[in-house]
């Protein structure tokens, strides 16, 4: 087992970077799916629940932004030895690992604090199905970018681990 310190770091990141896609994966594969086969309404509401209970939760807080912090810390130590072998695979995976979470805060999170703001039994059926649409498709579409970037993320960072 090698214990250098860079090798311990990119595997947390690495391992973190992988968790994170993981759980944007299960909402692209089914959660959001199942959201949107119910009736708007009650989509909508589920929705806010659940980014309730994300923002909520400093576990799920610290594994998520924490993988973005371990990528970023990669990154640096990558370019500060982009001569050794492997750096440019921990730069280039710590660029997709830190991409995931800027995505989230750049588009979904502004999805989800507009959606926080809906009220949805305030709204006839027609309007809370387009309210639903308008955010399951694009908020979804952009679940798919930052669940590759992330899992991409982890692999180019253990590829760059095979050469040290």
């Amino acid at each position: 087992m090698n214990a250098n310190p860079l090798v311990i770091l990119t595997s947390i990141a690495a391992l973190g970077s992988a968790a994170a896609g993981g759980m944007m994966y299960v909402f692209s594969t089914f959660v959001m799916r199942g959201l949107d086969r119910m009736e708007p309404a009650g989509a909508i509401t589920a929705m806010r629940g659940l980014n309730t209970e994300a923002n909520s939760s400093p576990a799920f807080l610290l594994a998520y932004l924490g993988a973005a912090v371990l990528a970023l810390a990669v990154g640096v130590v990558a370019v500060m030895h982009l001569r050794q072998p492997g750096s440019w695979w921990l730069l280039a995976g710590a660029v997709f690992g830190v991409l995931a979470a800027i995505i989230t805060m750049v588009f979904n999170v502004p999805l989800n604090n507009h959606l926080d703001g809906v009220d949805p039994a305030s709204l006839s059926a027609a309007d809370a199905a387009r309210e639903w649409q308008a955010y399951f498709s694009v908020w979804t579409a952009w679940n798919h970018v930052r669940t590759v970037s992330a899992f991409l993320g982890a692999a180019l960072m253990l590829i760059g681990l095979r050469y040290r």
